[in-house]
């Protein structure tokens, strides 16, 4: 099933870039071979995180398809209400919060309102990828809704014009290489027409040129990823930023380059820095497209949650089908 393997495929690409988050492009690429699950990071960070864990990527991805069934009004509220539950879900069942939330980490644990988390990300220069990172299933709803649920996803937590903009990319990319069965090659020249944002666009037309991603020059690099090297945990590496700009650039340049699923996580992990959401995201929609196949078994099989969801990708598919048309 389409929906199956897309939320599967969110779920895979997160956790095996989970355990290389703001690895090294360069170490990545000489260490990493992809015949199993890895976790670079250090054993006092890492001690809730095992081989095949996802991360609040598929998490917030989950709450986002919940919210979209839901009979209510999609809303900002609507989303923060299924967000929270499955971090308290994970919290309950685990006995500790998943790893890799942002700022929103603050709001459930009661430390800051969410309008101060909003005008964090409001009030900066480029906010962090958490819109983008979510947004997959938004490419399911309709194509005159994708917008307009994009949009509410991002000002949920992150109001900021490019946070809109790399929402309304992904959940575009979705529908187009997903529903639309577009040709992955034309997927920046269809979806940089689908937004307003200037710099947004900017970016889009310059990365639509550039090579496959084992050819990128340093300069090209540096375009997609933003300038180097970035800091991470006081540590200098090579990488890609949470960045809702580079991000979303990033998204459509690797799909771009990529022909399944297991080309996409490849790619995006390759790319170094924030791949989790990145992998996530690339995985999901190729594996929507071109199914499950061209990942390595042990994926499937060691990925967490496949149960709930497979269940919950028939509950949204049913929905589609038998709901959305008529919401």
């Amino acid at each position: 099933m389409t929906i199956e393997d897309t939320l599967l495929g969110i779920a895979i690409g997160d956790a095996f870039g989970f355990g290389l988050e703001f690895g090294d492009r360069d170490w990545i690429r000489e260490n990493i071979n992809f015949k199993s699950f890895v976790n670079t990071r250090s054993k006092k960070k890492s001690k809730n995180i095992k081989p095949g864990i996802y991360s609040d990527d598929t998490e917030h991805t989950i709450g986002v398809v919940k919210a979209i069934m839901d009979e209510r009004p999609f809303s900002e509220e609507l989303l923060l209400e299924y967000w929270k539950a499955e971090y308290e879900s994970d919290m309950k069942e685990k006995g500790f919060p998943r790893e890799g939330h942002g700022s929103i980490k603050h709001y459930y644990t009661g430390e800051k309102t969410i309008d101060e988390i909003r005008e964090f990300q409001e009030n900066r220069v480029d906010p962090g990828n958490a819109p983008a990172m979510r947004a997959v299933p938004i490419g399911f709803v309709g194509s005159n809704k994708i917008n307009d649920y994009a949009i509410i996803n991002a000002d949920a937590t992150h109001p900021h014009p490019l946070a809109r903009a790399s929402s309304i990319l992904v959940a575009r990319a979705a529908e187009y290489l997903i529903v639309q069965k577009g040709d992955e090659k034309k997927v920046i020249f269809h979806c940089k027409k689908l937004i307003d944002d200037a710099e947004m666009i900017y970016f889009l037309e310059l990365v639509d040129s550039f090579p496959h991603p084992n050819n990128l020059s340093t300069g090209e690099y540096e375009i997609l990823c933003g300038p180097q090297p970035i800091t991470f945990h006081n540590k200098k590496i090579y990488g890609l930023p949470c960045s809702s700009l580079r991000t979303g650039i990033s998204v459509l340049y690797t799909l771009k380059h990529s022909n399944d699923a297991f080309e996409g996580l490849k790619n995006a992990v390759q790319m170094g820095g924030d791949v989790d959401s990145l992998a996530a995201v690339c995985t999901g929609i190729l594996a929507g497209k071109h199914g499950l196949k061209s990942l390595p078994s042990f994926m499937l099989d060691e990925v967490e949650g496949v149960e709930k969801i497979k269940s919950l990708a028939a509950d949204f598919e049913q929905y589609l089908n038998n709901k959305g048309s008529k919401r």
